[in-house]
């Protein structure tokens, strides 16, 4: 990455409180967005501010956030999800926020895993995700940030054919081009994220970002010992994410347990 990129912050929820460790407190969120906004007057640093799911919290709560400090975001959605549930946003709402002046990209269709996925059905999360979008939004879509942060070559490849120009994953340290398509690296910020070590991010701090990297290193050598399914489904254990969410971002029945 140069200097001149500036870091991509990816948010969940943002709930009053939680025990899930991708929902950030409001107030959390609310000091996150004046240190960014303090930084472009101190330094003119910026951050890129995104979230995934496409959840009612981002809206309601976040979004009169982002409005007392001017900042817009990316808000990354699942078109296949979208006002299926209460907690998931409508279509009039995606369209809210899209005149607010905030981009509405992809998700995936339905939030499967791409790398869980095969050809076809690879094919169809990019695609019809792309199409219902831009059916629906009436903008071009060119992004996607890809669901659980799974990613390999091939998906990126998939990614380009489908239209794609820039997709984003969940390691900051990551940028690069392949087939046509920029990779963008992301840091995925947690409820236990202080404002001090996202200070740090945001500001690219060496020794933060090569302690990610180092943990990440030790996380995919756990993943290739045990495997990416069962590794999934004990990460949602230890964090509370739901199992019914857990079995459908692997394609697979929320009764299976293999």
């Amino acid at each position: 990455m140069t200097a001149a990129q500036p870091m991509v912050l990816a948010y969940h929820e943002v709930l009053p409180e939680s025990n899930y460790s991708y929902c950030i407190p409001c107030d959390s969120f609310r000091q996150h967005l004046a240190m960014l906004s303090s930084l472009v007057l101190q330094s003119g640093l910026r951050a890129q501010v995104t979230f995934d799911d496409g959840e009612q919290s981002q809206l309601k709560n976040a979004l009169p956030m982002l409005s007392e400090q001017g900042i817009t975001a990316t808000y990354f959605v699942n078109p296949g999800l979208v006002g299926a549930e209460p907690k998931f946003l409508t279509w009039e709402q995606l369209k809210k926020l899209q005149a607010a002046g905030h981009s509405i990209q992809s998700h995936g269709l339905s939030h499967k895993f791409l790398t869980f996925l095969n050809d076809q059905e690879l094919e169809q999360e990019l695609v019809r995700s792309k199409e219902m979008l831009e059916q629906k939004l009436g903008l071009p879509i060119e992004e996607i940030s890809v669901p659980g942060g799974r990613w390999d070559r091939h998906v990126i490849e998939a990614c380009g054919h489908a239209g794609y120009k820039r997709v984003y994953l969940s390691d900051p340290w990551i940028s690069a081009e392949m087939f046509g398509v920029k990779v963008i690296g992301r840091f995925m910020v947690r409820r236990t994220t202080t404002l001090a070590k996202l200070k740090k991010i945001v500001e690219r701090n060496k020794r933060a970002l090569w302690t990610m990297k180092r943990r990440s290193q030790v996380k995919q050598s756990i993943v290739s010992l045990v495997g990416d399914g069962l590794y999934h489904r004990l990460w949602c254990t230890f964090t509370g994410y739901n199992e019914f969410e857990a079995a459908r971002q692997q394609g697979r029945s929320p009764e299976a347990r293999t």
